[in-house]
């Protein structure tokens, strides 16, 4: 349904609805909302928890003619309303765990170059993701973060996150087919890890292999030269190296992380589509 539909048949229905359960829809929104904000990389984990509280607020506002439409009823605050609170969160976990993988892969390709060039010590928290984590694997998810932003990827994650209230509707709970294992959706999830190791991988292509290859012809001039100490040498021409061909990779890896993003946002919102309604 069009949004500016789904206000106008708002306004239509406004009537019909007490303040108090309008007050239960608001929280359901908020519910699913709250995993999101504060889950969600390009939201800042660093910001303060009533800032965090004023956005999921402000949102919830923006969500609730659009719950309003899609909804036929919800119970007072009864424990059948507290299931239904328990399961909009829920399914704002999930969506909070799917669309923070391409930020976890940027981390990964991070962490996995500066291991790979021997950097693997420095270790920073990344305000982001308060997490422990390598220079590279920050400036990757920074990068990605202007990225995800650039090609307006939280506008489009609300446009499905709206979407799914047309799938889950708040006042309805969810289908057991949903907990079937061979699901869609576990089946995403379930190839996480994989999808995860297999982009960082390719992120970090162009450093490890001139790295390996560093290390080739180290390993040839320690056994034509045993005197000279190659392990010194070695460690800060594998950095520099790894640094330089980072650089002169720069353009193919911001490419491939813009791509890989918009593939994976459209392939979670396709997996949604698949929900028993």
């Amino acid at each position: 349904m069009d949004n500016l539909a789904s206000y106008g048949e708002f306004f239509s229905l406004l009537g019909e609805y007490t303040p108090m359960t309008l007050l239960t829809l608001f929280f359901l929104a908020c519910a699913r909302l709250i995993p999101v904000v504060v889950f969600a990389p390009f939201f800042g984990a660093k910001l303060p928890s009533g800032v965090k509280m004023g956005l999921v607020v402000s949102l919830a506002v923006i969500i609730l003619p659009y719950m309003v439409v899609n909804s036929k009823g919800v119970p007072n605050f009864t424990l059948e309303y507290f299931i239904l609170f328990m399961k909009e969160f829920f399914i704002g976990f999930v969506l909070a765990l799917l669309i923070s993988v391409p930020f976890y892969v940027a981390l990964s390709a991070g962490s996995l170059i500066d291991f790979i060039r021997g950097s693997s010590s420095l270790q920073v928290s990344d305000p982001t993701s308060q997490e422990q984590t390598s220079p590279i694997g920050i400036l990757y998810n920074y990068v990605l973060i202007v990225i995800f932003y650039a090609m307006n990827g939280p506008l489009l994650f609300l446009e499905s996150f709206m979407d799914t209230y047309n799938i889950i509707p708040p006042d309805t709970m969810i289908n057991p087919i949903f907990f079937d294992t061979n699901f869609p959706v576990w089946t995403l999830i379930s190839a996480v890890l994989a999808k995860v190791f297999a982009l960082a991988i390719q992120l970090s292509a162009p450093c490890l292999l001139a790295v390996l290859m560093t290390e080739v012809f180290l390993g040839i001039a320690n056994r034509l030269a045993p005197q000279v100490q190659i392990v010194f040498l070695g460690m800060s021409l594998k950095s520099l190296i790894g640094l330089a061909i980072l650089c002169a990779a720069w353009s193919f890896i911001i490419q491939q992380m813009g791509k890989e993003t918009f593939l994976w946002m459209k392939e979670v919102n396709k997996v949604f589509q698949t929900l028993p309604h």
